[in-house]
């Protein structure tokens, strides 16, 4: 028999419950730890109550950055440069009639400086409708992606010869347990790796001198990436590799972009068709097309995607995503990327401006529209 109580008795079990506040500290750790890798979620943590907040420090060393040293080795021995690992991670902030989508790269612990969604450009200005404050408990903040970049540093030697990129916008860190590793593309679309425990030289994997790559993604532990002509791998922490799927027909257009299909965890490429174009007294790449496939794992093909319903695709120099859109608004089913083509800075950002192309009108290939 289960004793019922009486609503007297209820109201005084309930005013005996413990408060947040008073959650034992060893238990409190193990949420935090949980929580370690995503600075935004450490904060909503340290918010609850004045408790909380002396009990957690600001941030953890669980953070993957942390497993690598502070200077990485340049793509050539002979630099005397190195490479800056670096970290920013796009968030929906959703509130009750309104979100916004905004790129993060903490400076210092709990500091933030607002990037462009497309490029790693600092924001000059904030939208006019954009909150001045930020209320993390009248905000939800969901992490979208986690993006990973490298930076080039000069450590006061001579100058790097200009057939180096001093920059990559395409790496992917990879850990399982206490292996850890970074994969990069660098010049000339070549798949470089650097593994824990051997951080002196970047190592070319594989037939990588004859492919030229076009992306890279982390998936779960692994990473898959793309060559210029659609054929796609993937490998684990160990760069044990496997096919995915095969080149598209003809090879496709000019630029391939990765991403996860929202909420389904599907594999997306987003094939960009550029031509030049006459820009501020010079020629510059513009989008004209794009097309987008999902990946057939059983068949090892890319298919067709000619609808892509209530999702938005955002395809960025350092990483692409896709964020759900509320039915019935306009942007469900377009693509948002960085038009070349505006040469010049758009709605206060210090970027090439954006651009907007919709996937599911019939004539798409000429409908697109920068703003």
């Amino acid at each position: 028999h289960i004793p019922l109580l009486s609503s007297s008795s209820m109201k005084t079990s309930l005013l005996l419950l413990p408060g947040w506040s008073d959650l034992p500290l060893d238990l409190l750790e193990l949420i935090s730890d949980r929580l370690s890798s995503d600075t935004v979620d450490l904060l909503c943590l340290r918010s609850v109550c004045a408790t909380w907040r002396l009990s957690i420090p600001p941030s953890h060393n669980k953070n993957l950055l942390s497993k690598f040293p502070k200077h990485l080795p340049f793509w050539s021995s002979s630099s005397s440069g190195v490479f800056i690992l670096k970290e920013s991670s796009v968030y929906k902030l959703e509130a009750p009639k309104k979100s916004w989508l905004v790129k993060l790269q903490e400076t210092s612990p709990g500091k933030m400086r607002v990037l462009d969604l497309f490029s790693n450009d600092k924001i000059s200005f904030l939208p006019d409708n954009f909150p001045e404050k930020i209320d993390l408990q009248e905000f939800h903040a969901r992490l979208v992606r986690r993006a990973y970049r490298m930076e080039y540093a000069n450590n006061g030697g001579a100058e790097t010869s200009c057939f180096w990129s001093l920059r990559s916008d395409k790496v992917v860190i990879l850990s399982s347990g206490e292996d850890s590793a970074v994969m990069a593309i660098h010049s000339g679309g070549k798949l470089g790796f650097l593994k824990s425990g051997n951080y002196e030289r970047w190592r070319v994997l594989g037939d990588s001198w004859n492919v030229m790559y076009d992306d890279i993604m982390a998936h779960g532990e692994n990473c898959i990436v793309v060559d210029d002509k659609g054929k796609t791998v993937i490998y684990d922490v160990d760069f044990e590799v496997s096919d995915l799927a095969e080149g598209l027909a003809g090879g496709g257009g000019h630029k391939k972009h990765l991403l996860e299909y929202s909420g389904g965890g599907e594999v997306l490429l987003v094939d960009k068709y550029v031509k030049h174009v006459w820009c501020k007294s010079a020629f510059s790449k513009s989008a004209v097309e794009f097309r987008v496939y999902k990946l057939n794992r059983e068949e090892k093909r890319w298919e067709e995607v000619r609808e892509l319903g209530d999702v938005a695709l955002f395809v960025g120099d350092d990483c692409s995503f896709s964020v759900r859109i509320p039915a019935g608004d306009l942007a469900g089913g377009c693509i948002f990327y960085r038009d070349y083509r505006n040469g010049g800075r758009s709605k206060g950002i210090c970027s090439n401006g954006e651009g907007v192309f919709n996937v599911e009108l019939p004539d798409a290939g000429k409908s697109w529209v920068s703003y």
